[in-house]
């Protein structure tokens, strides 16, 4: 087990990116950066990447689809970017159709971290103080995400928070995963996801109505596991139609919350989370540089998807989807677990 340090270079606005990589007793490897308390690689012990990351300073400060981000104070989109806490209503920093999206403009991944490493539990524990200034929310809250990587090859990130007034806190992780490497269709890895039913969302803005709607015999099922491309060929829409939907979880004690794997390979990787929803997403980062050009896209596919672990979206603005509410003075911590298996 070790940890090293290096730097990836200077950011635009001066600030030095430095990549730290934590290698368990297998030889497997997961890189994470300073900057945004990114997750960049989790490469296998032959170097296989089973993650599409951003490993340059000029793609990290600016990108469209918030790879390997550490995503909050709030994740998902919060419809008009304003929500009422306590009688007052605050007025977010919007970034999407005049929605508030991962937080906001500025975000969790639009820092610089404070960093320190825990060799003996192979971990790393980044820090930030968001304060009201910042990001309009409420509140001065420090923040902190740990990475560990275990020798069982699982990678747990532990999100906590505490504020000194109430404010909002609803993290996530938006890593982007293919247990097939990251030259690959996406489209041909199978997906489960243990959810019943999953949000109505707005064509326009794919901000939650307010209702759920049942997955079962349409496109969003995949209760049992189901090729991704054989959903996604259902759906209509452009040439880059995609899934980018909140499902509600069906928890249950010792089972993951979702499953992604490679029939070729036999890699899985098992997503566990103490939270209600997971929101599934898959594209080609690289296509938001390419705007419009199918052919383009035709010869570079979906190439990963996010299984992003958070409370159900715009929950501040929807009774039933969840307490997103971080009292004043309580600390708060949520847990994720990617198991990857059978990596040898």
């Amino acid at each position: 087990m070790t940890v090293t340090v290096h730097e990836i270079g200077k950011m635009p606005n001066g600030e030095i990116a430095e990549q730290i990589v934590i290698e368990n007793k297998n030889g497997h490897k997961i890189g994470v950066t300073n900057w945004g308390a990114t997750w960049q690689f989790f490469k296998t012990n032959d170097n296989q990447d089973l993650m599409v990351g951003l490993h340059t300073t000029d793609k990290l400060w600016e990108q469209a689809y918030s790879v390997g981000d550490v995503i909050g104070r709030v994740g998902n989109r919060i419809t008009g970017a304003k929500f009422t806490l306590n009688g007052k209503t605050y007025h977010l920093k919007d970034n999407e159709l005049g929605n508030a999206l991962h937080g906001g403009k500025d975000n969790f991944s639009n820092r610089m971290w404070d960093y320190t490493i825990d060799q003996a539990t192979n971990s790393v524990t980044f820090t930030t103080t968001m304060t009201e200034e910042i990001d309009h929310f409420p509140g001065t809250m420090p923040t902190s995400v740990t990475y560990t990587f275990s020798d069982d090859d699982e990678v747990s990130l532990t999100f906590s928070a505490e504020s000194d007034e109430d404010t909002l806190f609803n993290p996530t992780s938006h890593g982007y995963f293919n247990p097939a490497g990251i030259d690959t269709d996406a489209r041909d890895l199978n997906l489960q996801i243990h959810s019943q039913r999953r949000l109505e969302l707005r064509p326009e803005d794919t901000t939650p109505t307010g209702n759920f709607l049942d997955n079962a015999n349409t496109p969003f099922d995949f209760n049992e596991p189901t090729r991704i491309g054989d959903n996604l060929a259902k759906l209509d829409g452009p040439y880059d139609v995609k899934f980018d939907n909140a499902f509600e979880i069906n928890q249950v004690a010792g089972r993951p919350a979702a499953v992604v794997s490679d029939p070729k390979s036999g890699r899985s990787i098992e997503v566990y989370s103490d939270r209600n929803a997971i929101i599934f997403f898959i594209a080609d980062p690289e296509v938001a540089y390419h705007e419009g050009d199918r052919e383009w896209f035709d010869k570079h596919p979906y190439n990963a998807i996010a299984l992003e672990a958070q409370t159900l979206s715009d929950a501040i603005n929807h009774e039933g989807f969840g307490d997103i509410v971080l009292p004043a003075g309580k600390k708060q911590t949520y847990r994720t677990v990617y198991k990857f298996k059978n990596l040898d």
